[in-house]
């Protein structure tokens, strides 16, 4: 699997949520594994290929480029004809001056630097030709979506910038100057049919389906999503009808999270945590986020019984320059099973 530079990524924590379900959930070979604030689709990824895990995975996100990700994952499957894809697209020598080339790199009409010229061109090119060989029926909607998520995740790992799309670097750095070359986000061949994939604001999910285990990894801070990873959505979208603006090509009217906002944060998630009808809760929440550990935990109470795993985490690598180069992860997990006013607090290292 192709991940990309992403904050919040769960990784490496993934072995350490899992051996969490395992202690604490029995049978859970017999529920769906909901994972509602999607990112990349690490931890929903780890679900499908693992067997005794969970029966299937459901899958959230509101950003478009995340959406397509996790339909790649969890509802496409690689094969012969995708690995013959990409070698054409691969070879494909004359290149074609799209979106990206007009938005994202540097030149007469443009002063940003997200791609070099070459790769932004390529990647014009390999995204134009993914959508006509839809509409040429060369390909169906889900290889479409494999292609497509191949090309955001692959197109990440030459981005000229520190570690998100918040702003571009002054200089090429080494990796962005490399020529670009599309490979496959997963080249797992076996596909789970009852996987499901969503496109919509948590807040709405949640009224409309009921769910057997939930894990949730909202924002933790005022970072927004949506600003700091415009042209990856932009890419998935690609439509010259997109408005961009600002020095960074930001996406006008790019989707807002309340779990962003100091002042909605706490309404916004106690609401959540009101709303969703499962049989266990996992919550991924670090001592940095905008919620306070006393907030969370009156919150989740109301709920069930709950315990808190505490968990020495590696910072996101772009800020290992600060003092302090841990950070305590907060995995909370909750049995509404079980309302007996039970709180627990154990602490854990990481599952390697």
């Amino acid at each position: 699997m192709i991940t990309l530079n992403y904050i919040g990524s769960k990784k490496t924590l993934k072995d350490t949520i899992f051996k969490v379900c395992r202690d604490n959930i029995p049978n859970l070979e017999n529920y769906s594994f909901a994972d509602l604030f999607a990112g990349t689709g690490v931890i929903g990824h780890h679900v499908n290929i693992k067997d005794g895990f969970f029966k299937n995975v459901i899958s959230n996100d509101f950003e478009v480029f995340s959406y397509v990700i996790n339909k790649a994952l969890l509802k496409s499957i690689y094969s012969e004809k995708m690995d013959t894809l990409i070698k054409e697209l691969n070879d494909i020598e004359e290149l074609k001056e799209g979106l990206i080339y007009q938005n994202y790199s540097d030149h007469d009409g443009c002063e940003r630097m997200f791609f070099t010229n070459h790769n932004s061109k390529k990647c014009d090119t390999m995204r134009m030709e993914i959508d006509k060989m839809l509409e040429e029926e060369k390909i169906d909607e889900t290889e479409h979506t494999f292609l497509l998520a191949s090309l955001i995740a692959s197109i990440d790992k030459y981005a000229n910038t520190s570690s998100i799309y918040g702003a571009y670097l002054k200089k090429y750095k080494k990796s962005a100057e490399k020529k670009f070359k599309l490979k496959p986000i997963h080249t797992h061949c076996e596909l789970n049919e009852n996987n499901l994939v969503y496109n919509k604001k948590i807040e709405d999910l949640v009224t409309e389906i009921d769910f057997d285990v939930v894990y949730l990894d909202p924002p933790y801070n005022h970072r927004q999503y949506g600003s700091n990873y415009s042209p990856l959505n932009y890419i998935a979208e690609y439509d010259e009808n997109i408005v961009l603006t600002g020095k960074t090509g930001l996406i006008k009217g790019y989707n807002k999270s309340d779990f962003c906002s100091k002042q909605r944060m706490k309404n916004t998630f106690e609401k959540l945590i009101e709303d969703i009808n499962c049989k266990y809760l996992l919550l991924s929440y670090n001592n940095e986020g905008i919620l306070k550990q006393r907030e969370i935990k009156e919150i989740l109470m109301k709920r069930g019984d709950v315990k808190l795993f505490k968990i020495i985490y590696n910072k996101f690598k772009a800020q290992m320059s600060v003092q302090l180069k841990h950070t305590i992860e907060y995995l909370w997990f909750v049995d509404l099973n079980s309302i007996n006013d039970k709180f627990e607090e154990i602490e854990m290292e990481v599952v390697k």
